[in-house]
């Protein structure tokens, strides 16, 4: 009698731990596969369309200047040319404007998958640049020659950003579907 009532109580304790098991390793499949769905919406949503616009600007920017920016030119004390002005606007409206609006619209519209718990400083004075273009295409008319934003463009520390941010979520989304898979 004693041993059955042994038995009944180690089926019922291992029935339990079992249970535990289970339900610990389903809570943590549960949250490593919702772990692997946000650095997806991360990768495809924010950081991968901004690698893509801020590589592709930094290219149009480095041929721009490498072709059309001599030395001491587009300071306020010596003006553009006419067809340096020409070439400049033509430039800022057809890629540098639209670029940069671009990556503000997906900034603004999936600031919630930025990876840090608040906005970095980076990209905040990377969408005020982009918003003063709204100014500068309006009224370029008014704003003379050789005038550009009102606030500077960050520089390579936007670029860095984007790139590093999305090199960490790619490391990041592999060691999680190894994992996924060698869970499985």
């Amino acid at each position: 009698m004693i041993a059955a009532v042994v038995t009944a109580f180690t089926s019922v304790l291992i029935a339990i731990m079992v249970y535990r098991l289970n339900q610990h390793g389903e809570t943590r499949r549960a949250q490593r596969e919702a772990r692997i769905e946000q650095v997806g919406n991360q990768l495809r949503d924010l950081y991968g369309p901004l690698l893509v616009l801020a590589e592709t600007n930094e290219k149009a920017w480095s041929e721009y200047s490498r072709h059309h920016i001599t030395i001491g030119v587009g300071s306020a004390e010596i003006p553009l040319s006419e067809l340096e002005e020409t070439r400049w606007r033509t430039w800022v409206q057809a890629v540098f404007a639209p670029t940069a609006q671009k990556m503000r619209e997906i900034i603004t519209t999936r600031g919630d998958l930025i990876i840090e718990g608040e906005m970095p400083p980076v990209i905040l004075e990377f969408c005020a640049h982009a918003a003063t273009y709204d100014a500068l295409l309006a009224n370029w008319s008014e704003a003379g020659p050789s005038k550009s934003t009102l606030i500077r463009h960050p520089g390579s520390g936007f670029l860095s950003y984007v790139r590093e941010s999305y090199e960490s979520l790619r490391t990041e989304q592999e060691l999680l579907l190894k994992a996924a898979h060698r869970g499985n």
